[in-house]
């Protein structure tokens, strides 16, 4: 049962992050909001996407019809915010959402450890990592992450409850968001693997995010196993777009495959070191990403892999398995503040932190520092026009 206090602070961090996300992007552009446009195609009982602006990246002509290769959920769930208000915009919808994640990561890490240090790193979560971001620009790709972090919430929520037909179900929505999250599913299996009557429920309840996947793919594509996502990386290789660094500066550098360990090199320099650039007089963050040793320090601790107990291996291995997939993604992510694809793996850092550190004067120095980065990071992306 969570106490009264407990409630209260958790909707006071809501409040805080919807007043920050709000006010430090009032005016958003309001664009890329493909999961919008799916979304006024599901209310019609369209799979096909005839709203599309023409110049939006990302979409796919196939027999004459425009379709995106994304899963449902993220369009699925703006349905009754576009039903009760249809002004609402996609941004909006992903503040409101992020918001939520605040309230609901604090409430989950008090299951783990004391009320004080869960709000210091909720705090950290939603201001001090590319969670910031992702919730107040709201487009296409990151309202995705924010979309799919909600729902891993949830399964970790009703895992730690024991309501594993629950966690299986939120973790088959998270899938349904995000595709690579569904390999968070190892770290249940590990924790269930000694149940074996509980893991069959859990994977039952599991299974129709990749039934769904399946239907919607042979709907769109006539091939149960086309995604789209196939297609789209043809359209980016076939194009002059230096979709990655090396490519700005090394056109004629070679193209890998769509998942492809050769990828990997380039998205752990990303996530972990890429650095600000720097012009004549001043740094700016590079729309490519930058390395949580620069936006998100604190996040290094979580890294370390010493482990006390089974729950922590756990975490860091299915945090491990899901980075190694992002990792071999053809693409690290565009004009990002931070490192995108952390977030399908965040949620597990940010428990593991919970447990593993303490408050000591470093930790919360560093704290501060992702904070007064990340503030800053947002404002200047804003001001670059991402």
């Amino acid at each position: 049962m969570v106490s009264s206090k407990k409630i209260s602070i958790a909707f006071t961090l809501f409040f805080l992050s919807l007043i920050v996300y709000y006010f430090i992007y009032p005016n958003p552009r309001n664009w890329y909001n493909h999961y919008y446009h799916q979304a006024l195609s599901f209310l019609n009982l369209q799979l096909d996407v005839p709203s599309l602006p023409s110049f939006y990246q990302d979409k796919i002509i196939f027999n004459n019809k425009t379709y995106l290769p994304f899963p449902p959920m993220p369009a699925l769930i703006q349905i009754p915010f576009i039903k009760a208000n249809p002004d609402l915009t996609q941004q909006q919808i992903s503040i409101l959402i992020a918001s939520l994640n605040s309230a609901f990561v604090y409430l989950l890490l008090t299951r783990l450890t004391q009320s004080k240090k869960a709000i210091v790193l909720t705090i950290f979560y939603s201001f001090g990592t590319v969670a910031f971001w992702s919730a107040v620009v709201g487009t296409t790709w990151y309202f995705a992450h924010t979309v799919a972090v909600f729902f891993l919430i949830l399964a970790f929520h009703t895992h730690f409850s024991k309501k594993h037909l629950l966690s299986g179900l939120f973790l088959a929505l998270a899938a349904l968001s995000r595709l690579p999250v569904i390999f968070a599913a190892l770290f249940f299996i590990l924790e269930l693997k000694n149940q074996k009557k509980t893991l069959f429920k859990f994977l039952i309840a599991l299974s129709p995010a990749l039934l769904i996947t399946l239907i919607l793919n042979y709907l769109k594509f006539g091939n149960l196993w086309q995604t789209g996502y196939q297609l789209v990386y043809q359209g980016y290789v076939s194009g002059s777009y230096p979709y990655t660094i090396i490519h700005q500066f090394y056109p004629n550098f070679p193209y890998f495959h769509h998942l492809d360990p050769r990828n990997i090199p380039l998205h752990l320099f990303t996530f972990l070191v890429f650095p600000p650039l720097w012009h004549s007089d001043h740094f700016s963050p590079s729309p490519y990403g930058m390395g949580i040793l620069f936006t998100s320090p604190l996040l290094l601790l979580a890294l370390w892999p010493r482990f006390k107990n089974n729950l922590q291996q756990n975490l860091y291995l299915s945090a491990l398995l899901i980075a190694l997939i992002d990792f071999m993604h053809y693409m690290q992510g565009w004009v990002q503040f931070g490192y995108r694809f952390a977030l399908d793996f965040m949620l597990f850092l940010i428990i593991l932190l919970a447990l593993k550190i303490t408050l000591t004067r470093l930790n919360v120095a560093l704290i501060i520092i992702s904070i007064i980065i990340n503030f800053w990071g947002v404002r200047q992306a804003i001001l670059l026009g991402w």
